[in-house]
Order: structure tokens, then sequence, then C-alpha cells
């Protein structure tokens, strides 16, 4: 697969450099593309702060695998509306509306020479110190092909931890949970990784693959704002 490509002469106003930063390749295959400057300055730091001010969270835990907190939506459904304390700005809304755009769709489905689609929609998350997500693969059915994680932490520094770490798998468990309706597994990252350190405004793009998983290490100093978007093919 090669490396993604914007073409912004025709992009959104909501657009920034979208530049090709860090690049990971595991056992041949580009596995993650960090793209920098996504936004405009303007409209990264009101996304920013709609994020840190305007959302209501909750605790989202999943037995050691996962700990986090999550926006919460006001119905049940996935792409039910997020519940806000106060309307986001005008910035802020256009730009959590790119990532379901159809600029945003066109690069994704160029670079993947496939048309790709929401499967999931955005989904803000923070993550206080102590915080985690165990390795996973972002890919409960072949359908999904790619998970978006768009960071909005400013001035993250290596020490404050909650780096993305993606890697090979090692090794797969599959248990029953008496809380869930279908096996949970546990993965196990092998050797080949490489981690990349939170960087505001900016995208990680990760191909998906069930040779593939990737984790969040544990936040030493938060918060650590990001929206996660799924995507892939259907029919």
């Amino acid at each position: 697969m090669r490396l993604a490509e914007f073409d912004l002469t025709a992009s959104p106003v909501e657009v920034g450099e979208c530049v090709i930063g860090d690049v990971a390749r595991l056992d041949g295959e580009l596995a993650a593309v960090r793209v920098c400057d996504v936004l405009s300055v303007g409209h990264a730091q009101a996304l920013s702060r709609h994020l840190a001010e305007d959302l209501v969270y909750a605790r989202e835990q999943i037995g050691d695998t996962k700990r986090v907190s999550r926006a919460v939506r006001q119905g049940e459904l996935p792409d039910s509306p997020i519940m806000t304390r106060r309307p986001p700005l005008p910035d802020a809304s256009s730009a959590l509306a790119l990532f379901t755009g159809q600029w945003w769709l066109e690069q994704l489905s160029q670079w993947f020479d496939a048309p790709l689609e929401v499967l999931r929609p955005p989904s803000p998350y923070r993550m206080d110190a102590g915080d985690y997500v165990r390795p996973h693969d972002d890919c409960p059915a072949p359908e999904f092909r790619l998970s978006v994680t768009f960071n909005l932490t400013q001035w993250w520094r290596p020490e404050h931890g909650g780096e993305t770490s993606v890697g090979t798998v090692g090794h797969v468990a599959e248990f029953d949970d008496p809380e869930w309706y279908f096996p949970r597994k546990v993965w196990t990252m092998g050797t080949q990784r490489q981690s990349f350190v939170p960087q505001f405004n900016s995208a990680l793009l990760l191909p998906l693959s069930p040779s593939r998983v990737h984790e969040v290490l544990p936040v030493t100093q938060g918060p650590r704002y990001s929206i996660t978007t799924l995507y892939g093919t259907v029919g």
C-alpha cells in the first residue's frame, strides 16, 4: 500500500496542510501513517475546546483491557447525537463534521483504492492519569478497513504517556465473558512494534488487519483528548 496523499485543491475551509509525518511498516506492510496539521489552526483549537469544555463523558471500563472516558450520546445507537452542555461553536461543529464529510471520504477512498464509508461515527474520548487501552484490532467484521484517531491535546510531552503503539499480533486468546453476548479476545503484541506520541492536530491512520493490533499505553498525566472514527467498505 502506498502512502496517503491529500488533494487540497478543493478542500473545505476547515482543512489544514495535511502533511504526512511518521510512518510505520511492519512485516513489509504499511501499518500506520500520521497526518499532521489536518485542520486549520483556528478549527483545531475550537474543536479542542469543544472536547474539553462542552462534552459530557462517562467512564468506560472493560475488565482490565480498557479504561477510558467516552463522550455520552443522547440515544443508544452509535450515531445518536453527542450530548453537550452547550451547543458547539460553528468552527468546532464544522471541524468535527469533516471526518464524515465527502472530501475526507474521497481522500481516504483514493488512498485505499476502494469506496470507504463511515462504519462507526466519530467518538470523542478523554483519558486521565492511569487510563489505557490494551491491544485490540478495531476489526469486529471484515468490512472494517481503517481506524482514524485524531489527537486534540495541546502541549503533550512524551513523559505524559498515552502513546499509541502499533504492532504485529503475537498471540490471541478467546474466552467467554458472562457480561458479554459474544466471546472476548485478548491480544498479545509481537516483537515488531512502533509507538506514536500524541501530537496536537494530527490524525493517525491505521489500516486494519487481523495480523496487527494497536494499543494506547497508560497515561501518566492527563487529560488526553482524541476522536476515533472507523471506516470500511459495504457491499
